[in-house]
C-alpha cells in the first residue's frame, strides 16, 4: 500500500497540467526455483595456516610474501547445474593493497592493515573433464577469463574454448592460497599479532 501511495504522490507532482494520470502501478516479483542443489567443501575444513612468523624477517619498506599453501575444493550438485561461486571478503577493507582478487588479513589496532591474500583456482575438472576459471563483476552478465576468486564478484567455471559457464554436477578444484605482510614499518609489531583472513564463499544458481 505505502509503494503505491508513494509512487502515486511522485507521478501526481511531476504531472502538473495534465488532465489525466495513472492511477495504479503494477509490482512485478520474479525468481526460480530450481531443482537441483549443490553443496560446496574445502579440505582441511577450509582453515589455511601460515604458522609462525617472526617480527624480524619482515622487509621494512615492502610486503613480505608467505610460503603459499594449497587447498581442494569440491562442489557437488544433484543433477548437471549451472551454478557459480559468490565471494565476500569479511575483512573487508584490511587489505594493505587493494585490487580485485585480494582479501584482508584483519587490522591491528583497529588501524593497521596487515596485509592481504589471494585464491586462485589450480586444475579444475568437472566432471571429470578439465576446465577454467571465469570471473563476471556485473552479476554474471558478462564473463571474462580469470582464476583467482574475485571480491564481490561471481567465479564460474567454462569449456577451454569459451568465456560461459557451463553445467557442472561434480567440481573439483585446488585452491593456491598466497599472502604478503605489509611493510613493517607500517605494523604495531610490539606483540603477537595473529593473521585473521576470512572469507565466504557461496553457491549462486545461474
Amino acid at each position: 500500500m505505502s509503494i503505491t501511495r508513494n509512487l502515486l504522490v511522485a507521478a501526481l507532482l511531476t504531472s502538473t497540467g495534465q488532465a489525466l494520470a495513472a492511477s495504479s502501478v503494477d509490482l512485478s516479483v520474479k525468481g526460480t526455483i530450481t531443482p537441483s542443489a549443490c553443496t560446496p567443501a574445502l579440505s582441511n575444513g577450509g582453515l589455511v595456516d601460515f604458522g609462525k612468523l617472526s617480527a624480524k624477517d619482515l622487509r621494512p619498506d615492502q610486503h613480505t610474501y608467505l610460503t603459499r599453501q594449497d587447498l581442494q575444493m569440491t562442489v557437488i550438485c544433484d543433477a548437471s547445474t549451472l551454478f557459480a561461486v559468490a565471494v565476500k571478503d569479511n575483512r573487508a577493507g584490511s587489505e594493505s593493497s587493494q585490487d580485485f582478487y585480494n582479501f584482508g588479513l584483519g587490522l591491528i589496532n583497529d588501524t593497521e592493515k596487515l596485509g592481504y591474500f589471494t585464491v586462485t583456482m589450480s586444475g579444475p575438472m568437472a566432471d571429470d573433464v578439465n576446465v577454467r576459471g571465469i570471473a563476471s563483476f556485473d552479476g554474471g552478465v558478462t564473463w571474462e577469463r580469470e582464476s583467482a576468486l574475485v571480491d564481490d564478484g561471481l567465479t564460474s567455471v567454462a569449456d577451454m574454448n569459451t568465456l560461459a559457464p557451463v553445467p557442472v554436477q561434480r567440481l573439483v578444484t585446488g585452491l593456491q592460497v598466497s599472502g604478503a605482510i605489509a611493510p613493517a614499518r607500517d605494523l604495531t609489531l610490539t606483540s603477537e599479532v595473529p593473521l585473521d583472513g576470512s572469507l565466504t564463499m557461496t553457491v549462486v544458481y545461474l
